[in-house]
């Protein structure tokens, strides 16, 4: 009888095949061939665009939607406006601006889009019914009685006029266009140390309505150029 040699016996088998196995796992993986890194490159690309996109779904199906301007009726006079809440310039717990048939607006010089309350170049501007008195030659008619002999210039091409002491306008310079004074006529006060933002003041009509303008005297020289876009901002709010 012929003996079996040991590595015959299965218990030998198992060992030996576990030693191959073990040898087989631990060499390193050769590099894969070239088309095959490509392949694996686009698709993590794929992937990740594919990610990257979901993210921006999400975001944009989520986001909150940009603030619109608020447009508000109102009406003056016989003349109908939208106005954009940004120009009132109100809270919305205030009702200080609130007045029946009257708007107010609070524009920013010189773009003349919505102000801050704290913003020093501003103008206010109250927008109200027609009123006899406001006529161009009403106001300088009224003026003209309390106004000084004294005359003298200002940049901007205005005259400029004190008022007399004792007048209902005593403390006010009168700034006025050449030569009659029809295109501008303001009020500012002497003391420039007002407490007043806007202490100047001017009152001119506008397709219906009186249009009232409170502005800071450091713009007075630009009078013509403010005038001009209070008018073009008011024809824009026009319905």
């Amino acid at each position: 009888m012929t003996a079996s040699l040991p590595h015959h016996l299965p218990g030998h088998q198992a060992t030996a095949l576990t030693a191959m196995v073990r040898t087989r796992l631990q060499r390193t993986a050769p590099p894969l061939p070239r088309a095959d890194l490509a392949l694996v490159k686009a698709a993590s690309a794929i992937i990740a665009a594919g990610v990257a996109a979901t993210a921006l779904a999400t975001y944009l199906t989520h986001r909150k939607p940009e603030p619109v301007d608020t447009l508000q009726p109102a009406r003056v006079g016989d003349v109908a406006l939208m106005i954009p809440k940004e120009l009132t310039g109100l809270d919305e717990n205030d009702g200080t601006g609130r007045l029946v048939g009257m708007v107010r607006l609070r524009l920013a010089w010189p773009d003349l889009g919505p102000a801050h309350p704290q913003d020093k170049r501003r103008l206010l501007i109250t927008l109200s019914p027609p009123d006899k008195v406001n006529e161009p030659a009403r106001q300088l008619a009224t003026y003209a009685r309390f106004l000084t002999p004294t005359v003298w210039s200002n940049p901007g091409g205005l005259v400029v006029r004190g008022f007399r002491k004792g007048s209902p306008f005593e403390g006010d310079e009168f700034y006025v266009s050449v030569p009659d004074g029809r295109g501008f006529a303001a009020r500012c006060p002497v003391d420039t140390g007002s407490n007043l933002d806007e202490p100047c003041r001017v009152t001119l009509q506008h397709r219906g309505m009186d249009v009232n303008i409170r502005f800071p005297r450091t713009i007075i020289a630009d009078w013509a150029v403010m005038l001009g876009g209070v008018r073009r901002t008011l024809d824009g709010l026009m319905r």
